[in-house]
Formats: structure tokens, C-alpha cells, sequence
């Protein structure tokens, strides 16, 4: 249960007590981030010229109007943000190495990113098992999960799902979540946004906490009452990306007064402060606050930021291997998908839903040589409803774990190799399941030949269509928002459609027309599956008509333009897709990751 506001002191801390055996301070020198605009090639500049340092044992407050560059400035700091950025950052003075930064400095934004089908235990157990040392047995994890939920009060919640609790209770988890790996710096973005004032200050009394135990904390604070004040030992105050105060909170009245900036008695020093940060930058008073401010910028600008590239091979990115992420992975995906079954039950409906729609309208036509030409149209609508129940399924599965992806790949939990095999791993079993369901339904009812080469070849060329499908679906999710994946993939698949072959047979096609015909994936998939279907030596169809011109196959092949390529060739040419685009998929989250 959370610990009465007015006694944070009280709660415990064990083996969380102390991070470092003594005292340290992050500092930054000179930092700068400017904006690039690419419409008219000009730059603005977010960060100008800011230094200043941050001690252990003390709740430092970044605070300022909106737009002063507060999260852009945490960004910076973390290694989140980097291009376009300038500048130093150091730990007692000596600059701090990229991988170390990487180790030592974890950072928690202002939106929220939990999974929301995991208790809060099982979300710290997971994040234990990715931060900590595999060396450390699972009594020993579980007994610093324990300790960490009764720390940051969260043990009268622990069996409740993350998507379900409190937003104070998901502030908190979230800080807990990269508390784990016993980070010396803890970076966090507005911790008590959208709370009440009794959780914004629950939080903030836990925060201090675990500064006061040897960590250098600092948060984005946006307008603190008085009671949340009292518990920030400094402020870093901004305006408009520059530094007009840096000190202990105690003193920034006094400062102000200095450059006859005064505080009435009855304000809040918080309210007051982002009054002095909205005046207009021309304002003297101001002015000449931050030429005092701006007296320990150096005249030396480095042109990038801070970070060096280490040779130290003593500090390792990742806790585990990627083998063992990859297992870790796998386990939690599969708790999520067990418990978040809906999407998988509709795409399992749908599919039956359309297959027996479909076997309703081409009902026994698969042996039929006066109605080839429905049968063929059956092969080509399995396709489709393949294509869009595959597509429109992974489209949404990216935006949806976007968020926590990055941030958990940016602190170091796993890699982007690791996330991306559990990914493949994962959606496989869903994909064979649900193109299984309906090409079968389909198959049988439809009256196709029941034997098994021609069974296993045409459910292959569904499934590598499908995976083809599903593997475009994460490319346009991991690129586009949702919206405008869904129309992109309908602009895909139109094109793509009108030259498989079926709507333009290959021997009527143009000049121009010819090399398209030979890209589309379509074409490839419709292709193997009239090989699968009519190939193969198959015997002449059964004709119920006085005549059926189709009745041999081989004039209905000519007809189409096939045997154009053989089985085997549409398989390579559909692989050979599949292996593009899972470099495709690869490189746009490996772009996502890195991109501020």
C-alpha cells in the first residue's frame, strides 16, 4: 500500500539503498541542438549554449513555459537525441564515453510505455530478466522485484494489469521498470503529468527517495505546487532553450530579486518562475539575468555531442545475449498474446466468414471444365482475402508496440536483432493458422483435387503469399501511421493485382505493361497456384456440357500464358521478395531507433 503523504521518509530501501559508494555529478558543457527546416533549408535553435551540472543525493527540477526545451534538453542528455546536437557531458569531469553513457544513464519519457496485458509484477519480473546479470538466480530476481514494488509502493497492485492501474501507479512502474538496473542517473520527463496533486506528490516523495540514495536525478517539473516544491533540492530553470537559473531551490528567489526581478509574498516561486521565463527576451531584466546565468559557457564548442567512442570493453550494452533475449522475448510476447486475444480471434472469423462466403458462390467448381474460369477466380480471391486479412493484422501490430520498443531498445534491454526474430517467431503460428483456415475451407468446398502434392504446393504458395502480406504489413506500419498504411496498401495492391496475370494475361500484355508483370508479387503467387491446381500433369476435366473447349488443360494454360514459368521459379521469385522485405522491415526499425 502507498505510504502516507506526509512521511516519505519512511519508506524502506535494502539493496536499493545505495548506488554509488560516493558522491558524483553529471555535468554538461555548451550543449546546443538546432532544427533543421527543410523548406527553406534554415535552422532554429531549440538548445543554446546550456551548461550546467547535476549531484548526486539531490531532486534536481528542470522547469520552464512551454516550448523553453526542458524534454529536449532530457533528450539530449540521455543519448536519445543526437543528431544536430552539440556539445559536452561528463561524469566528475571526465567525458563520458557513448557505451557508458548508454550503461549508466536511463531515461524515462513522459508518455507512459507499459504492456498493458502484464500484471505489475510480471512487468518487473520481465524487465529483470532483461537488465539483470544472468548469473543472478531467479530467487534473487524475484526478491528484487518484491523489494522494488514495496519501494515504490506498488505491492497492493502488484497482480493487477499494467493497462488497468492508476496513472500515478503507471508513473511509478514506469520509473521502477529501469530502476532495476541500479541506474546512477535516472532522467525523467514530466514523472507527475496528468496526475492529481495527492499522486503527482506520491510521486515526486518517491522520486527524492531514491535520489537522497546516491542517484542523480532530474525530472521535468511543469508548474509544482508549494507542498511539490519542498521536495526539489535544485531547479534548472529554462527560457526559450537558455539557462536563467541553476542552484539550489531555496536561492532562486534571492537570484531573481537581484535583477529586480521579485516575487510577490503570496506567489508560489514555481508560478513565478515561468512568469520570468514567458517575459520577452528584449526584457533588460531578463537579459542581464542571463548574461549572469551564461558567465560559465566555454568558449570552446565541440562539433558533437560529448560522446566518445569506447574502447573500455568493461561495459557491456546488454545484460543477456541475444539468444537469451530472444528466449525472454518470446516468453512475454507469448503471455501478451494469450491474454489480448481478439485480434487473432476477428482474423480467424473474418477468414472463415469470407471462406464460406467464397465456397457458397464457386460450390463444386474445381473439377468442372465448363466453369475453369470461375475456379481460376477462386484461386485469385484466396489471394486476396490472404493479402488484406494479413496486411491490415500487421499493420496494426508495430504502432502498437512502437513506443515501448524504442524506449526499451534505447535503455539497453535487448537489440533490435532480438526483437526483430521473437517478431518473426511470433507472427508465424499466427499467419499459418489463419491462411490455413481459409484456403482450406475454400479448397474443400470448391471441390479441388484431394491429393496431397497439389494440397502441400498450393498451401505453400498461400503461405510464403501470406507471409509476403504480413511482412509488408510491419514495413508500412513501422513507417506510416496507421491510417495511411491501410491506404497504402490498397495503393499497393491494386497495381500489383492488374498485373498478376489474371485480369492482363502476359501474351496480351504491351511493351509497357511486360516488365511490370514481372515484379508483382501477385503474379508470382497466382502463377504457383494454377501450377499447384492445374499443373503437374494433371488428368482432362470432367465436362457436364455437350462440349467444354478447356476440357484439356493444356489449351486453358495456353490460354493463360502458363506454363510461363516453372512451380519451382514462382517459388524462388515469391522468396526472393520475402527476403527483400524482411531487410526492408529490418532497416526501417533499425532507422526507427536511431532517428530523434
Amino acid at each position: 500500500m502507498m505510504e502516507p503523504i506526509g512521511n516519505p521518509d519512511s519508506i524502506p530501501l535494502e539493496s536499493l539503498e545505495s548506488v554509488s559508494p560516493r558522491a558524483f555529478e553529471l555535468s554538461f558543457q555548451n550543449v546546443s541542438y538546432c532544427v533543421k527546416h527543410k523548406h527553406d533549408r534554415t535552422h532554429s535553435a531549440i538548445l543554446k549554449n546550456l551548461s550546467g551540472s547535476f549531484r548526486s543525493g539531490r531532486l534536481v527540477g528542470i522547469m520552464g513555459p512551454s516550448g523553453a526545451g526542458k524534454s529536449t534538453l532530457l533528450n539530449v542528455l540521455s543519448g536519445f537525441k543526437k543528431s544536430n546536437v552539440t556539445g559536452q557531458l561528463m561524469v566528475d569531469g571526465q567525458r563520458l564515453s557513448e557505451r557508458r553513457s548508454r550503461k549508466i544513464i536511463s531515461y524515462t519519457q513522459q508518455e507512459v510505455c507499459l504492456w498493458p496485458a502484464l500484471t505489475v509484477e510480471e512487468s518487473l519480473r520481465y524487465a529483470a530478466e532483461f537488465k539483470l546479470s544472468p548469473t543472478i538466480d531467479q530467487h534473487q530476481k524475484r526478491a528484487r522485484v518484491r523489494e522494488l514494488l514495496h519501494v515504490l509502493g506498488l505491492t497492493g497492485c502488484a497482480d493487477t494489469l499494467a493497462g488497468s492501474v492508476s496513472g500515478g501507479q503507471a508513473k511509478r512502474l514506469s520509473i521502477g521498470l529501469e530502476l532495476l538496473s541500479d541506474p546512477k542517473v535516472m532522467l525523467l520527463d514530466e514523472p507527475t503529468s496528468g496526475l492529481d496533486t495527492v499522486a503527482a506528490y506520491q510521486v515526486l516523495a518517491h522520486v527524492k527517495q531514491l535520489a537522497a540514495r546516491g542517484r542523480v536525478i532530474a525530472c521535468v517539473i511543469h508548474q509544482p505546487n508549494s507542498q511539490q516544491l519542498l521536495l526539489i533540492d535544485d531547479l534548472y530553470v529554462l527560457a526559450k532553450g537558455r539557462r536563467i537559473y541553476s542552484g539550489p531551490t531555496g536561492e532562486m528567489v534571492t537570484q531573481f530579486a537581484r535583477f529586480g526581478l521579485d516575487c510577490p509574498v503570496s506567489h508560489n516561486p514555481a508560478d513565478y518562475a515561468l512568469e520570468v521565463a514567458s517575459l520577452d527576451q528584449e526584457d533588460d531584466r531578463l537579459k542581464r539575468l542571463m548574461m549572469e546565468e551564461e558567465k560559465d559557457i566555454f568558449d570552446y564548442n565541440p562539433p558533437r555531442l560529448m560522446v566518445e567512442k569506447s574502447v573500455d570493453g568493461s561495459y557491456q550494452r546488454y545484460a543477456l545475449s541475444t539468444l537469451q533475449q530472444l528466449r525472454v522475448l518470446l516468453r512475454r510476447t507469448t503471455s501478451c498474446t494469450m491474454r489480448e486475444t481478439y485480434q487473432f480471434k476477428a482474423r480467424i472469423l473474418i477468414n472463415i466468414a469470407i471462406a464460406l462466403i467464397t465456397s457458397v458462390a464457386f460450390y463444386n467448381t474445381g473439377n468442372n471444365a465448363d466453369r475453369i474460369l470461375a475456379n481460376t477466380a477462386v484461386l485469385i480471391i484466396n489471394l486476396y482475402a490472404i493479402f488484406f486479412t494479413s496486411i491490415v493484422s500487421a499493420v496494426l501490430v508495430y504502432p502498437r508496440e512502437s513506443a515501448c520498443f524504442v524506449l526499451e531498445s534505447k535503455n539497453n534491454w535487448y537489440s533490435l536483432r532480438a526483437y526483430y526474430l521473437a517478431k518473426i517467431v511470433v507472427e508465424l503460428p499466427t499467419l499459418i493458422l489463419s491462411s490455413s483456415v481459409f484456403f482450406l475451407i475454400v479448397y474443400y468446398f470448391t471441390a479441388q483435387p484431394f491429393e496431397w502434392l497439389r494440397i502441400g504446393t498450393f498451401a505453400l504458395v498461400c503461405l510464403m503469399f501470406g507471409w509476403i502480406s504480413q511482412m509488408l504489413g510491419l514495413l508500412l506500419g513501422s513507417l506510416l501511421s496507421v491510417q495511411n498504411s491501410v491506404f497504402v496498401s490498397i495503393l499497393i495492391m491494386v497495381p500489383a493485382s492488374l498485373f498478376s496475370g489474371f485480369f492482363v494475361p502476359l501474351r496480351d500484355a504491351s511493351v509497357l505493361v511486360r516488365p511490370l508483370l514481372y515484379v508483382s508479387f501477385v503474379r508470382y503467387a497466382f502463377e504457383g497456384a494454377v501450377h499447384a491446381i492445374y499443373g503437374f500433369d494433371r488428368p482432362d476435366l470432367d465436362c457436364p456440357e455437350v462440349f467444354c473447349y478447356f476440357r484439356q488443360l493444356k489449351r486453358f494454360l495456353q490460354f493463360v500464358s502458363m506454363p510461363d514459368l516453372a512451380y519451382g521459379y514462382d517459388l524462388l521469385a515469391l522468396a526472393g521478395w520475402i527476403v527483400l522485405l524482411m531487410g526492408a522491415v529490418y532497416l526501417s526499425l533499425r532507422r526507427r531507433i536511431k532517428q530523434d
